[in-house]
């Protein structure tokens, strides 16, 4: 190994934008042939949509090809899970007007705010008072269920302050369960519907899929092998949650100790008086670092489309820009889903995690049911 005191700093610097749009022309060329092949008819009629196949490719070709194979696409690969993720989220609002907004209903808005509500709460409660987990840890995880999958449980731990382990093992708990669950709802329709004869529409599965599953990716590939009416409900009972996590984050900054352990409560009169001015500047840092800007974008372009203000000429190609750059995101994701790392993450935030994706899946049927 070498001893030259550069490669250190040479070898930490973050990878150029160059080297990041060259490391995504492979990924886009797969997310282009998943949607080539997703419209053919061999697999068109199965509903598989363009996201989901990316996805799956991903997660095959993480779990069977060795890492160092992988590791020149890590610069892509970050850039379609953070930036083109979100630009597609965004643009995901051609789709749909603010008369869409209003055809979900009042319950339609207020479903997804109470099993945001409800899943932190309990997710907490059992957390700590179950499993032994410390209140940060268990607010963080549950953060994740209950808002906007891995986005949220970053947020969240800047704000409550959990070290880097905590705060990868939140993360790894909603992937693993987050992917789990865009496999699974598109059966349970499928059951509810053909098996069972269930009166269930695609909006009203769309909304339940939005109020109950975990990142904003695996809600639109979930809501899209269903249908376009169940993936664009969906999505707006899922924006609903998305826009929460603003409003969340700064009462968590402001309520008393949430960032505290037992003992850092026992130290925390020792120099309160110049620990309160930073600690004030480092909570307004990390919320205006957390506000999930394209949650905003979305409602933006949303408003644009509202207006009529997009040609009819453009939607078709804009659609299809976007359906690419929501693949390449599918992709990304699916190549840094490792089964064996997820396992890892440790047992009782898994264990959080599967009851709260349990409790997600059979309340918010029971809160739909009754409401819709």
């Amino acid at each position: 190994m070498s001893t030259v005191p550069t490669t250190p700093t040479v070898a930490a610097l973050p990878p150029t934008w160059s080297q990041r749009l060259l490391t995504v022309i492979p990924l886009g060329g797969v997310a282009w042939l998943a949607s080539v092949l997703a419209a053919h008819p061999a697999i068109s009629h199965l509903g598989i949509s363009p996201l989901m196949l990316a996805m799956c490719a991903g997660m095959v070709a993480c779990n069977t090809m060795p890492r160092h194979w992988l590791a020149p696409l890590g610069p892509g690969m970050q850039f379609a899970r953070h930036h083109m993720l979100r630009v597609g989220v965004a643009l995901y609002g051609l789709r749909l007007t603010f008369g869409s907004m209003a055809a979900l209903g009042a319950a339609g808005v207020l479903v997804p705010l109470a099993m945001l509500v409800a899943t932190l709460v309990v997710g907490t409660w059992i957390g700590t008072r179950w499993l032994g987990l410390t209140r940060r840890e268990a607010i963080v995880v549950s953060a994740g269920s209950a808002v906007c999958g891995a986005a949220a449980a970053i947020a969240m731990a800047s704000v409550v302050r959990t070290d880097d382990r905590q705060t990868a093992v939140a993360v790894a708990t909603v992937v693993l369960f987050g992917t789990a669950g865009m496999f699974l709802y598109p059966s349970l329709f499928e059951l509810a519907t053909a098996q069972w004869h269930w009166a269930v529409s695609q909006r009203a599965f769309g909304i339940y899929t939005g109020a109950t599953l975990h990142e904003v990716a695996q809600v639109i590939a979930a809501g899209k092998m269903i249908g376009d009416p169940a993936a664009d409900a969906a999505v707006l009972a899922k924006m609903v949650r998305v826009l929460a996590l603003g409003p969340l984050l700064l009462v968590m900054a402001m309520w008393p100790g949430i960032g505290e352990d037992a003992d850092t409560r026992a130290g925390k009169h020792r120099g309160a008086a110049q620990a309160v001015p930073a600690a004030s500047r480092s909570h307004l840092r990390s919320l205006l670092k957390s506000v999930p800007w394209f949650a905003v974008g979305f409602v933006a372009v949303m408003a644009i489309n509202s207006a009529g203000l997009v040609p009819s000429s453009w939607q078709p190609g804009l659609v299809a820009l976007d359906n690419w750059l929501l693949a390449c995101a599918m992709l990304a994701i699916g190549l840094h889903t490792r089964i064996a790392d997820l396992l890892r993450a440790g047992r009782k935030p898994l264990v959080l995690a599967a009851l709260l994706f349990g409790f997600l899946m059979v309340a918010g049927a029971l809160l739909c049911a009754a409401t819709l």
